[in-house]
């Protein structure tokens, strides 16, 4: 059995960093799997600015806290375990997201053992399997690097890196809420609907957003 670790460092700037570097590694995951499956990269960053994939960062974080308390179990556990809080996080997102902004990012409805499109079989083992790779080969080497990532230096990082990205996830929002509006003829009625529309129109944003499937008019 490999060596545990006794402390789960659950303080803000390690949560912050885990999703920053979550949201990255999952970015350039996803890019690379559409070379290997389409033979072209795409661009699936969930931001206006910055390659962040947004779900991915907070599996990063959701999986960091399950892998310290499963780290003991058996392997069958461990995978059962993990796909079922990738299945979570999916899902979760997806609803959100759909709540939210009015969109959705991704269709699992061709997919076998679906659930409303929002998750599936093949999806969840993906997830179990991405989950026990992060276990066995991520999470002591991260949980060091976290502990390294500490000082006046690198709060002060932390401390405008996420007001940054505070400002990304509102901007991103609030574009996506008023090219919604656009695309049910809704004029802008304020200066900042006018910025969005003059920076943000429509061909920018199918760009910047490839997967936003839908939106729903209602």
């Amino acid at each position: 059995m490999k060596q545990t670790h006794t402390n789960l460092d659950l303080s803000y700037s390690s949560i912050f960093w885990l999703f920053m570097l979550g949201s990255i590694l999952g970015y350039l995951l996803e890019g690379f799997w559409c070379i290997l499956t389409k033979g072209h990269w795409e661009h699936h960053a969930a931001t206006l600015w910055g390659p962040f994939c947004i779900i991915y960062g907070i599996a990063a974080i959701v999986l960091y806290i399950t892998a310290y308390y499963i780290q003991k179990q058996r392997v069958w556990v461990q995978l059962g375990l993990l796909m079922g809080v990738g299945v979570l996080i999916e899902y979760t997102a997806s609803l959100l997201q759909e709540v939210f902004l009015g969109s959705t990012s991704w269709d699992y409805s061709h997919h076998y053992f679906n659930i409303g499109g929002r998750v599936s079989l093949r999806m969840a083992i993906l997830w179990g399997f991405l989950g026990f790779l992060f276990l066995r080969f991520l999470f002591a080497p991260l949980t060091d690097l976290l502990q390294h990532m500490k000082g006046r230096g690198w709060h002060i990082v932390c401390g405008c890196l996420s007001l940054w990205m505070g400002i990304n996830l509102l901007f991103t929002g609030a574009a996506v809420l008023r090219w919604q509006r656009r695309l049910d003829g809704i004029p802008a009625t304020s200066p900042i609907e006018s910025y969005l529309d003059r920076t943000y129109y429509d061909e920018v944003m199918s760009q910047l957003f490839p997967n936003m499937l839908q939106f729903l008019a209602d």
